[in-house]
């Protein structure tokens, strides 16, 4: 499944290159525009390489970026930025938390500018005030990082993980694995992904000549209250060969395995990558990491493109009646093969000469610059971007 996915990606990217050449012909210069961007934090591997990303397409798209920072918990706070966004004389705002989303659209819809997402399932409004965001011509949409809550597939991706580890290492295979998750108040689809991975493993041992053992979640080590892995961690689960964190474990588990001096005798398959995970992953060095996965930077076509159609006044064909929140496909790396794809990836160096896309390639996405653009290529475009 993993190669064919490889397949169909680099036969995308390769008919939009192609395209971008004969198809895209631009009848007036796409109008200026102005798109604030709000991440979630400041720096890190995300930000950087969509930053990255986003500044490469500035000319041929005719956009200036300005970028800005929500917070997690201040709903004044990111109110507040929104406010100074649209003061500077932005066009629309595409932001990474759904935190205060209807008094944010209450401003945009007064400014006459658009508000979409990125990296975020928005699932508070989704399921609480559907009609009241998805359901407003201001919002324009969101894009997730992996897959919706009612779509959840990062358990089966765990567990393919760990059979594929398993057939490489047939003779030393992992036989005993634990987990940690973010509560389930703040990131629901953790705790459904961990259950998700439970029950594979119990259709697998059913037949297996070797099974496995997974120890249930230990609510006072395993959930992690957005602080690092405590060290009795390792002594709740004192027989336990690999961590399956479906938090983020490079920051939060990590760590704790190199204080506490198990990293060279326990696995860690997680999500996320902070940099430098390459050293220690997969057979180099401690061979501590087995998995590490990401969302593209890339998928910000997503929300950009919807939001310039807007304003070049112009739309697809098959466009959806209300916005929608789509699905994306991590990078899984989990194999040093993978890794080497990685290293020299978009999102590991913050180089938009790495990225799947160039900025032809996205305006070829657009409806003001190929009249033959449509939503379903636009969706096609992110949820091809993965090994």
């Amino acid at each position: 499944m993993k190669t064919s996915k490889k397949i169909m990606a680099l036969a995308l990217t390769g008919a939009l290159a192609a395209s971008s050449v004969s198809v895209v012909s631009v009848s007036a210069e796409p109008k200026k525009a102005t798109i604030g961007v709000c991440f979630y934090q400041d720096t890190g591997k995300a930000p950087n390489a969509t930053k990255a990303f986003l500044e490469s397409l500035a000319d041929t798209l005719n956009v200036e970026f300005k970028y800005g920072t929500f917070t997690q918990t201040d709903e004044a706070a990111n109110l507040t930025k929104v406010q100074e966004l649209i003061a500077s004389g932005v066009d629309g705002i595409i932001g990474t938390m759904d935190l205060g989303t209807q008094s944010i659209l209450s401003e945009c819809e007064a400014a006459g500018i658009y508000y979409a997402g990125y990296l975020c399932d928005f699932d508070t409004s989704y399921t609480t005030a559907y009609d009241d965001v998805f359901g407003n011509s201001n919002f324009l949409g969101t894009v997730v990082d992996g897959h919706a809550p009612d779509d959840v597939n990062i358990g089966d991706q765990f567990f393919d993980s760990l059979i594929e580890y398993n057939e490489r290492n047939a003779d030393a295979p992992l036989t005993h694995v634990s987990m940690a998750v973010f509560p389930v108040w703040a990131f629901p689809a953790q705790t459904t992904a961990a259950e998700q991975f439970v029950a594979d493993v119990e259709e697998y041992n059913k037949t297996a000549e070797t099974p496995i053992t997974v120890d249930p979640l230990d609510e006072e080590v395993d959930v992690l209250n957005f602080a690092p892995l405590d060290s009795t961690y390792f002594s709740k689960h004192p027989d336990t060969q690999a961590i399956m964190s479906f938090a983020a474990g490079t920051s939060f588990v990590y760590p704790t395995m190199v204080s506490a001096g198990v990293d060279s005798d326990i696995k860690l398959f997680t999500t996320g990558a902070d940099g430098g995970e390459e050293t220690n992953f997969g057979s180099a060095g401690t061979q501590t990491y087995q998995q590490i996965a990401f969302t593209g930077a890339e998928s910000i076509v997503y929300p950009l493109v919807l939001m310039l159609n807007k304003i070049n006044d112009t739309e697809f064909a098959d466009m959806p009646e209300k916005a929608e929140r789509i699905s994306t496909e991590l990078y899984i790396v989990n194999s040093d093969e993978d890794m080497e794809l990685y290293v020299n990836s978009l999102y590991n160096t913050a180089d938009a000469a790495n990225a799947a896309y160039t900025p032809e390639d996205v305006l070829n996405m657009t409806a003001f610059g190929n009249p033959d653009a449509t939503y379903a290529g636009l969706v096609e475009a992110v949820q091809t971007l993965t090994y």
